[in-house]
């Protein structure tokens, strides 16, 4: 890669908007862009260093990649292969009923994806649009949703009021996370949002991922990890106002936030969470973090390399993007994990998980190959897998990585 071609692909750009400096740097190595699956090997890797914004104490990445690059015509996630993500669309739009005073309630999702979340919400409600810039908004159009396949900037919110009155509803989930023109997306939502509108935002939630020794969740899309403290300070200095929130289970720790145009008084489930905050530290978490990155490792190396010298059969099952994270961290190859089960409805199946040489097949191969472990990539679904598994006929023995490494 050429000088200039790095500087058009990994860009130096802070997060918020803060006018001071980034506070010391993290080093979580070098990643593959985790969602780019290809038929072809693509050991490409770039840099995930970690800081934090010493004034809105918001944990970000230092570099990102040029979105061309991180959303290419190769990205294969899919919210809806998830039963957890769908479940969780389910309860969006129970809250979306709460608030709502009409059923002719108007809603955007922003980074609507395959349109998977739209389609539990037009069971309720006609009025919907979704925003998504990669290829998966095909399959969105396909089920009849409309979707603008472009990425959310000042000119398309122009040009959406222009087309579209204003939403009562706009929803980002995870969308906050993976934006590197953060000041541009808050200043286009509200321009297309209802003055009495309300904004629902999803994020990772830090304190859950560091609680649970998460470090497979930082990577290239997640260009900022927010905590409700950040994420309140982030969006109050655009006059956005968080008035509510709640934690969820799903993915390792979801926080869901409501937010107002108008400033509202903290709900009381709102200020437990905060109350067990504590920002200034949490660098220093992030710092332990990493440490245990490198010493599990060398631990799951360890173990591989045991049973391989046992002649044992090891296959993995789960694609998610945290399986990409893991297996580059772990310099993970075929030889250890001979290939990776998915959903047969994946993108991901028959090809490379990004930086291996290790191939996506249909989970069913599990069950007919019969191998002596089976290492769950995706270990925040350990109980669903273990019992998907089992009830199909898979007689091997498990291995869930985090958040301790453990053989049932």
């Amino acid at each position: 890669m050429t000088k200039k071609h790095l500087k058009k692909t990994i860009i130096n750009r802070k997060i918020c908007i803060c006018k001071n400096k980034l506070g010391p740097k993290i080093n979580f190595g070098y990643l593959p862009l985790i969602n780019n699956y290809s038929k072809k090997k693509n050991s490409r890797k770039y840099p995930v260093i970690v800081t934090q914004c010493k004034k809105c104490l918001l944990i970000q990445l230092k570099y990102s990649i040029a979105d061309k690059l991180l959303f290419s015509k190769n990205y294969s996630y899919l919210s809806g292969n998830s039963k957890e993500k769908l479940g969780n669309f389910k309860s969006i739009l129970e809250k979306i009923k709460k608030y709502s005073k009409t059923k002719n309630s108007k809603i955007l999702d922003i980074g609507s994806n395959d349109g998977s979340f739209l389609e539990i919400v037009k069971r309720s409600y006609k009025n919907v649009l979704g925003i998504e810039p990669t290829n998966t908004a095909k399959i969105s159009l396909g089920k009849g949703i409309s979707t603008i396949k472009k990425p959310l900037n000042f000119k398309l919110a122009k040009k959406i009021t222009e087309d579209y009155p204003k939403f009562d509803f706009v929803v980002a989930t995870n969308f906050f996370a993976q934006t590197n023109h953060l000041e541009e997306i808050i200043k286009s939502i509200k321009l297309i949002l209802n003055k009495e509108g309300l904004l629902i935002v999803e994020v990772q939630y830090l304190y859950d991922l560091i609680s649970q020794k998460g470090f497979d969740s930082f990577h290239h899309e997640h260009i900022a990890y927010y905590t409700l403290s950040s994420i309140i300070k982030v969006l109050k200095k655009y006059k956005l106002f968080v008035f509510d929130a709640e934690k969820l289970k799903v993915h390792g720790g979801i926080l869901r936030v409501f937010v107002s145009q108008k400033e509202k008084k903290f709900t009381k489930k709102l200020k437990l969470i905060l109350r067990k905050e504590n920002d200034k530290n949490i660098i220093n978490k992030v710092r332990t973090l990493n440490y245990f990155r490198l010493k599990f490792a060398n631990q799951v190396k360890k173990l591989l390399f045991n049973l391989k010298k046992q002649k044992k059969l090891i296959y993995g099952i789960g694609a998610a993007p945290r399986a990409c994270v893991m297996l580059n961290t772990c310099n993970v190859s075929k030889y250890e994990i001979k290939v990776v089960g998915e959903v047969p409805q994946s993108l991901k199946c028959n090809k490379y998980i990004p930086g291996t040489n290790i191939m996506v097949m249909n989970e069913n191969k599990i069950i007919s190959d019969q191998p002596d472990y089976v290492i769950i990539l995706a270990w925040h679904l350990k109980k669903r897998i273990i019992n998907l598994l089992s009830k199909k006929g898979y007689k091997g023995k498990f291995i869930v990585p985090l958040p301790n490494l453990t053989i049932i």
